[in-house]
């Protein structure tokens, strides 16, 4: 049950608990002096909470207001005389909802890294060796073909010998078939003319034959009527039995000269087909002797383009394989500073501000006072879902003048400011990459 207020301050042992209590009232205190009501002090702590709102409140507006002016597309700031840095161009946005960028305007600024368009690891083609010489140092600039390094190369000397030695034996045995191949064709021309000489016989037998059938036949019906002696009916006989084996004897000899025909025929091809396998035996050995001095050569690493020597992988007594994991493949690293490109990293809501061909200022951070002409070459096709953001490659434009690689080197970090004004190739200025003729 509630208990009133005068029973509880009666019941307090300190009488004068009331009036402690009516003198620590703020408002009485504030009050004091300023009207004989009891509430007409209370105004000054409204009012004090109503200043402190409506700073608060314009504080948040103008951070509102500064944060509307601010874009998307500069996120490092335009730089300061530049007609990008006006806003008083804003333009409506596309239908796709990216808002628009008039003609010379900034479209971004960004932090990037200096790559080379052209960068190629040098290692030794196919063959795995120690190295015995080296020829450069980082830094040095060389010739496509230059020599980089030497490998020791005795193993594949002795075995580029021992081909060479292989080629010799096939072109003996291509020799031997060859000959083969003209001993069995000459047998085919003996055999061919024992043939002839078979049929001759078998031609004489055949007339020896039937004058001898014909001799024998007038003899026995000569025999019969008695007009001829015994003696010379049995001449007759013997001649016509002697004709008909001379007949037969030619005919063995003429399948005898047939039989030879074939086989030697046989022979010829049986040599053509040694002929046609020891030319490729001794194709097989040449082949493996070509591929023998070509590792032999391989020894000797040469630089595959014209560039700079970025970095040395490897040093003299080195093992090199490009063939295993654990061991070093790579001598040195080389690229062509004459092409050099910035890769920029675009957040994915303004990567449709930027196109090809789009012209771009660039400073490095050693030098922010030198600038370089760039252009937008590409957009990657493939996006970094760990940072949302899509890789842009800005082709940069040395000037002729300027030494390749004396200022500007791989990995320097650049400010890229990308304006929405079509490159314009400067053949008097730029050191042209060759292509320029392709990218209108």
């Amino acid at each position: 049950m509630a208990i009133p207020s005068e029973s509880r301050l009666g019941a307090s042992t300190n009488g004068d608990l009331i009036n402690r209590v009516q003198q620590l009232r703020l408002d009485g205190q504030l009050g004091a002096g300023k009207g004989s009501g009891g509430g007409g002090g209370s105004w000054l702590p409204w009012v004090l909470c109503g200043l402190l709102a409506i700073t608060w409140a314009g504080v948040g507006v103008r951070s509102y207001k500064n944060t509307g002016q601010k874009t998307d597309d500069a996120p490092g700031g335009a730089p300061t005389g530049t007609p990008a840095a006006s806003t008083g161009n804003a333009q409506a946005p596309q239908p796709n909802g990216v808002p628009a960028v008039a003609a010379g305007e900034l479209v971004t600024q960004l932090k990037g890294n200096v790559i080379p368009s052209l960068q190629v690891t040098v290692s030794p083609r196919d063959v795995a060796a120690e190295i015995t010489e080296i020829f450069f140092a980082e830094g040095k600039r060389v010739k496509k073909g230059d020599k980089i390094a030497t490998l020791l190369d005795h193993q594949y000397a002795n075995r580029h010998n021992t081909e060479i030695a292989s080629v010799a034996a096939a072109e003996a045995q291509v020799t031997r078939a060859q000959a083969g191949q003209t001993s069995s064709a000459a047998k085919v021309a003996k055999a061919k003319s024992a043939l002839a000489a078979a049929e001759a016989r078998g031609t004489r037998s055949i007339a020896i034959q039937e004058r001898a059938t014909k001799d024998f036949d007038q003899a026995r019906q000569q025999r019969s009527t008695g007009s001829i002696a015994l003696l010379d009916y049995q001449r007759f006989d013997a001649d016509k039995q002697a004709a008909d084996a001379d007949r037969i004897a030619a005919n063995a000899d003429i399948e005898a000269a047939k039989r030879e025909i074939e086989a030697a025929e046989a022979d010829v091809k049986t040599a053509a087909a040694n002929t046609k396998a020891a030319g490729a035996d001794l194709n097989a050995a040449k082949a493996r002797c070509a591929e023998a001095q070509r590792l032999v050569e391989n020894c000797t690493v040469a630089a595959p383009i014209d560039g700079t020597i970025l970095t040395k992988s490897a040093d003299k007594g080195a093992l090199v394989s490009p063939m295993s994991f654990n061991v070093a493949a790579g001598i040195c690293l080389i690229a062509d500073l004459s092409k050099l490109e910035v890769e920029i990293d675009v957040p994915e809501r303004q990567i449709m501000r930027l196109k090809s061909g789009q012209a771009c200022k660039l400073q490095a951070d050693a030098d922010p006072s030198r600038e370089y002409r760039g252009v937008v070459d590409r957009v990657m096709p493939i996006a970094d879902d760990t940072k949302n953001v899509v890789k842009v490659r800005i082709r940069v434009y040395l000037p002729k003048a300027e030494q390749q690689g004396e200022f500007l080197k791989p990995k320097m970090s650049i400010t890229a400011t990308v304006y929405n004004t079509p490159f314009a190739f400067d053949r008097d200025k730029d050191l042209p990459w060759g292509d320029e003729a392709t990218k209108k």
